[in-house]
């Protein structure tokens, strides 16, 4: 599909929602047209409703279904295994790390917005713990120093 038929058709959908400001709404429908959500994609949804392109980008962070779906995307995804081997193998001590290094908020998004971190509980890889998936490639015998990085962390 061509992106002027595209936002045409994004515009129309826009028009026809009750509540026109209603970002989820949009950004499923973007998603479902296009498999991602392009940056030209999330400003033209800001200039159409009237939202600021952060609350947009703020919505894309908050929901895991949307965050692997920008394209250029500066947002990392870093979960840290914390379950019953990995966690007292040093994995607890990582994600604890991390936290304080990137000042995540509650929702384990950093100061700078551009990682998210979380823990999980089991890769299924116990013996080769601690376990840290990063953007969805599982790394194994991990420790701060590698995550850092592998994240280009100082």
């Amino acid at each position: 599909m061509e992106k002027k038929e595209f936002l045409k058709e994004l515009d129309e959908f826009i028009d026809g929602l009750r509540d026109k400001r209603d970002d989820v709404k949009i950004l499923n429908f973007v998603v479902e047209k296009l498999d991602a959500i392009p940056k030209d994609v999330q400003k033209f949804i800001a200039d159409k409703t009237g939202l600021m392109e952060i609350s947009i980008e703020n919505t894309i962070n908050f929901y895991p279904k949307f965050r692997n779906k920008v394209k250029d995307k500066s947002i990392r995804e870093v979960a840290v295994c914390t379950g019953m081997n990995c966690g007292p193998a040093g994995g607890q001590d990582i994600y604890d790390s991390l936290a304080q290094i990137l000042e995540v908020d509650n929702d384990g998004v950093s100061k700078d917005g551009k990682i998210v971190l979380s823990k999980k509980r089991c890769f299924g890889r116990c013996p080769k713990g601690p376990n840290v998936s990063i953007d969805g490639e599982i790394y194994s015998y991990m420790t701060l120093e590698k995550v850092k990085n592998r994240l280009n962390l100082k």
